[in-house]
């Protein structure tokens, strides 16, 4: 599942303190208009995050699946969940907007609702990036220097240079490698595995994403700082979820095979809803441009990412990614 936690072509972009490091594989290093569109991509991120922290992506285009844009696997991480949960704590300490951090439940407050036979274990888990930005060192030495690897698909038309627009019935490739790098900063959700689980008919003991932490069943969700402690947190693929820090809530994807047709690692798919929440989307309609905004933001906030400017919730427009451990998500194009 994910390993346990003891406390070449290279673009690099640092704008602010993130440093994002791309080692470009051969069919990825031939295309510089990609490589090109990948580092403004990474640059959306890192203008806007403060950790001084570097990340490191293995990147490079392939056949993947029908309909498939994108897909990244991030190495996973679990450690103690009071270890983890704290270091959020402390991490959001003096962010006025991260107040809601400091109620996070200890683990021996924490509940939620998952599937027969899943249980939890007394860990938390999160993408080896999500830990050093809250301050666990090490993790390159004990780990390896990768933090993510990222495949775009050789079988779709991309337009590398979206500064005029993006030409019809191509594929936006800034967007995508934006989504995908949203993934291996810690954009993942535990009720992915879950649902692979629930098909296969097999149980495990459930170690959540430190942004399964803000993870509610869509009707039972809490409505002040008390509540947001003791509300059980909601990991049954197919049930209405959200993202709630009181502030806002912001709907998620439900499970590709059990919910709503769509890895749960994702905002809901705006295609179903109407309503574009983020780059973090599930699928991305050729012709469209969609920048990292405010909520994908938000949630990277949440989670431990020190952000530059306070994230201010919005609407906005907007595939499948994957977990390593490893483990699996990706994109897809709208249909």
């Amino acid at each position: 599942m994910a390993a346990v936690l003891i406390a070449l072509s290279v673009v690099t972009s640092s704008v602010h303190a993130l440093t994002i490091n791309l080692n470009a594989g051969a069919t990825l290093t031939a295309n510089p208009a990609a490589l090109a569109a990948f580092n403004r991509a990474a640059n959306q991120w890192s203008s806007q995050i403060a950790d001084p922290i570097t990340v490191t992506i293995d990147a490079n285009l392939a056949s993947l699946g029908a309909g498939v844009i994108g897909q990244a696997s991030s190495v996973i991480l679990q450690a103690n969940y009071n270890n983890v949960r704290n270091s959020m704590v402390a991490d959001s300490a003096g962010e006025a907007d991260d107040g809601i951090v400091a109620a996070l439940p200890t683990a021996a407050q924490f509940s939620a609702f998952l599937p027969t036979g899943f249980s939890l274990g007394g860990n938390l888990s999160a993408s080896k990036a999500n830990l050093k930005a809250l301050g666990f060192a090490g993790l390159d030495a004990g780990f390896g220097t990768t933090d993510a690897t990222i495949t775009f698909s050789s079988n779709f038309s991309f337009d590398f240079d979206s500064s005029n627009g993006v030409s019809a019935g191509l594929v936006d490739f800034e967007t995508a490698a934006a989504h995908e790098i949203g993934h291996a900063l810690g954009f993942i959700s535990i009720v992915d595995v879950i649902d692979a689980a629930v098909s296969n008919g097999q149980t495990f003991v459930v170690a959540p994403r430190t942004l399964d932490l803000f993870r509610f069943g869509a009707g039972v969700n809490p409505s002040n700082p008390a509540n947001f402690t003791t509300t059980a947190r909601n990991f049954v693929p197919g049930n209405a979820a959200i993202l709630d820090d009181l502030s806002s809530e912001l709907a998620f994807s439900t499970g590709a095979s059990n919910g709503d047709g769509r890895q749960a690692s994702h905002w809901k798919d705006n295609s179903l809803t109407g309503t574009l929440v983020g780059v973090m989307d599930p699928t991305l309609a050729t012709g469209a441009f969609v920048p990292v905004g405010a909520n994908d933001l938000r949630a990277l906030d949440l989670i431990g990412y020190d952000i530059t400017v306070v994230p201010v919730p919005a609407t906005l427009y907007l595939f499948a990614s994957g977990l390593m451990g490893l483990v699996g998500i990706a994109r897809k194009r709208a249909v």
